[in-house]
């Protein structure tokens, strides 16, 4: 036989005429047919936002580097990387598209780019939660860490953590539903997505309901009385550490120093100490609060939180498009309609990316490179 269909019942080949004029009617359902994703991908468009990550990951990378913000290479830059990944997939299946005349006729493309676009776009936005969370953590070190009920050295642990636990859940159901082969395991993996997408929203909710608290707190001058700090001992352990290893720094640094016989008694070198203050100077003059977090100005506080306040609504906005699609299937009419996939997901993702490449954190953060 030269063309066939699938038995519904049992999945089994059946002789059945050709369609061999490209683009008709499903000889089955009279209505053009597409396999995955349900409408022609446009190539303008995978075009387009491939581009637009790129320059946006190149971006991050290089400010990354220059402003010496580590942190943000495995946050921001590791998202913009998942998002080309992404749109590369997407691209691959428009390279890949071409017109079967089995099943009544239908147009095709490569299942591995369909999975490929499906599980990266979908978790990249994680990344980009996680570079908010650091980013927020930081601000509260450094711009006033009493304002706020949950400990800045436990905040960016607990949400990084609940972060990297909707990336697992969400890369699983991906997994599942790429390797399923029936209908029912693929939506099974879509329905495990959803979950890690929503588990995603919850956090990103209660993560604004403690950076508008912050918010609050900090212009009326009015301190947490009291603050949820689960990894205290973690970190008073690690600062007893670098406690420890400073101090013996500093006694071998006096012990080798020429002017050490002028100062003998503990007692007199702890005297010449300056008094103790929350801030504290590198060689470069420039003010540190305890923890090593640089002190921000007035102006920088407003840019990095009306940077974090843009940022979570674009996520915020896309978790709630992606859970409802989601849950309405893979065939579904939100799943289906590229239009609004654009307009929901990929437009506000690419506007988080290059808002975060013009305004970066390592301009608050950052110590330039040269």
């Amino acid at each position: 036989m030269d063309c066939f269909i699938y038995k519904t019942n049992n999945l089994t080949l059946a002789p059945f005429e050709c369609n061999n004029v490209e683009g008709s009617p499903n000889l089955l359902s009279g209505n053009l047919e597409y396999s995955h994703y349900g409408y022609t991908v446009s190539d303008i468009w995978s075009y387009v936002f491939v581009s637009v990550f790129g320059v946006a990951l190149v971006a991050q990378l290089l400010l990354s580097v220059f402003w010496r913000c580590w942190w943000t290479l495995p946050t921001l830059a590791a998202g913009t990387a998942v998002e080309v990944a992404g749109w590369g997939g997407r691209l691959w299946s428009v390279l890949s598209w071409e017109w079967v005349p089995n099943e009544g006729g239908v147009w095709d493309s490569a299942y591995g780019a369909y999975i490929m676009q499906i599980c990266c776009l979908v978790i990249a936005p994680t990344f980009y939660s996680a570079a908010n969370y650091i980013l927020f953590g930081r601000i509260i070190a450094a711009a006033g860490p009493s304002y706020v009920s949950l400990h800045s050295q436990s905040f960016s642990t607990i949400f990084v953590i609940a972060d990297i636990a909707c990336l697992v859940i969400q890369g699983a159901g991906g997994g599942i539903a790429g390797t399923a082969d029936d209908k029912d395991g693929s939506d099974m993996g879509a329905y495990i997505m959803t979950a890690g997408v929503i588990l995603q929203l919850i956090v990103t909710v209660f993560f604004t309901g403690l950076f508008t608290e912050w918010i609050w707190r900090r212009r009326n001058q009015k301190p947490s009385k009291r603050q949820f700090n689960p990894f205290a001992r973690f970190y008073r352990k690690k600062n007893a550490a670098a406690a420890a290893a400073a101090a013996a720094t500093s006694r071998e640094y006096i012990e080798m120093s020429p002017s050490a016989t002028l100062v003998e008694d503990p007692s007199m070198i702890n005297a010449m100490k300056p008094e103790s203050s929350s801030v504290t100077y590198t060689s470069d003059s420039v003010p540190f609060v305890a923890g090593g977090e640089r002190q921000l100005s007035d102006g920088k506080v407003k840019l990095m939180c009306g940077l974090i306040s843009f940022g979570t609504l674009l996520i915020i906005v896309r978790s709630v498009y992606r859970s409802v699609e989601l849950l309405d299937g893979w065939e579904g009419a939100i799943a289906i309609n590229e239009p609004l996939f654009l307009g929901m997901d990929a437009f506000l993702m690419a506007t988080f990316a290059l808002t975060y490449a013009i305004i970066h954190p390592g301009l608050a953060f950052g110590r330039r490179l040269f």
